[in-house]
């Protein structure tokens, strides 16, 4: 009798990726469940807040008493990386779930390569990319909203560095920033981000920001371009 067929899992990624996949997912649902003065104090702090932001520069602050500046540096770079685990409603965060996994195993496959294997390494590089990106489209995005903008949720500064990573690597040994294929891809990614930021709230009922996209999927294929140059310099090549 031949011994049943193994089936195939649900979730065909890392147990790394998934696992955070999935922890978007809950970390969103204990926040809708949580009292709503837990809810709203995880927004405060966590999300990104231009007003708050440039008042601590030392902006003006528009709205006194209800969005005061951040106390000190830690709290004001805590968003930076904060703002990956909130998200706006179930759709958002299972879109980006799906997004995360969908191209994270790829780029982990990639590093995975460049590390000499996979490993504790790969992964933890892998998570490098995720916070470095999220924190590069978060910087793009007080920039660009000073000294007043709406707050900003979401690991899809993470997820867009992970995507400028990947077209990036995926061009080998001899990848450049400013290769004509890797601009090409570029641009399609930076219209196609513009065009749903404009159809976006009519289609999903909410605002996109793009800026954290633009500015994480940049800072995805630079941080991508100095691990390619690392590996390339211990090889000798």
């Amino acid at each position: 009798m031949q011994s049943a067929q193994k089936r195939p899992p649900i979730i065909n990624a890392p147990l790394p990726l998934t696992a955070f996949a999935l922890l978007l997912i809950a970390l969103h649902g204990a926040r809708v469940f949580a009292p709503q003065e837990l809810e709203i104090a995880a927004l405060y702090h966590g999300a990104l807040f231009p007003e708050r932001f440039w008042g601590w520069i030392g902006g003006p602050v528009l709205l006194p008493g209800v969005a005061p500046p951040y106390a000190g540096w830690l709290s004001a770079m805590a968003p930076f990386v904060l703002s990956t685990l909130l998200h706006g409603d179930w759709f958002h965060v299972i879109l980006n779930a799906v997004f995360m996994i969908a191209i994270g195993k790829p780029v982990l496959e990639m590093l995975s390569a460049l590390r000499g294997g996979y490993g504790v390494g790969a992964v933890a590089m892998f998570f490098v990319l995720i916070f470095l990106s999220q924190a590069g489209g978060g910087l793009v995005y007080l920039l660009l909203n000073n000294p007043s903008g709406p707050i900003a949720v979401g690991a899809s500064g993470g997820i867009s560095g992970l995507m400028g990573a990947f077209f990036l690597m995926r061009e080998g040994a001899g990848a450049r920033v400013l290769s004509r294929n890797f601009l090409t891809v570029t641009s399609i990614f930076m219209v196609a981000n513009l065009l749903f930021a404009f159809v976006g709230p009519a289609l999903l009922g909410a605002s996109i920001a793009w800026e954290v996209h633009a500015g994480g999927y940049v800072a995805g294929a630079l941080f991508a371009r100095v691990l390619i140059w690392n590996a390339l310099r211990k090889l000798d090549i």
